[in-house]
């Protein structure tokens, strides 16, 4: 009598899986508040260190369709004078030079501690090849 194949349990197809769709939302505009010279003013005498970064966002059918950060331009107001500056490089440059001085003072102290070391190693080594 002929048999007949059946199919074994891992070849059987599974059903389905079942997704979850977000509804659509309509699209929304982001609208910017009015710029004033008054706010322009206030922005640029400001007392602030760090960059300010603006972010624009641009949505097409309610999902971001872009992202674009850019930096402001700081203010001058806090700039140094060149009288300063060149003060201020002279002086680095004085430190960068006793810098390099005690750098020069250290490794001559590390040599001046290896030395007695390495004359030892020198003289036993010599003993052993005689």
């Amino acid at each position: 009598m002929p048999r007949t194949a059946t199919a074994s349990k891992s070849t059987t197809a599974k059903p389905a899986r079942k997704t979850r769709s977000r509804k659509a939302t309509p699209a929304t505009t982001v609208t910017s508040p009015a710029v004033t010279k008054e706010k322009i003013e206030e922005c640029l005498n400001a007392p602030t260190r760090s960059l300010h970064k603006v972010t624009t966002t641009t949505f097409v059918g309610g999902k971001v369709k872009s992202k674009k950060s850019e930096f402001t331009r700081p203010s001058t107001a806090r700039l140094i004078t060149w009288e300063r500056y060149q003060k201020d490089i002279l002086t680095r440059w004085q430190i960068h030079q006793y810098e390099v001085q005690e750098l020069i003072k250290d490794f001559q102290k590390g040599l001046d501690f290896v030395t007695p070391y390495h004359t030892e190693l020198v003289k036993r080594v010599k003993a052993v090849n005689l």
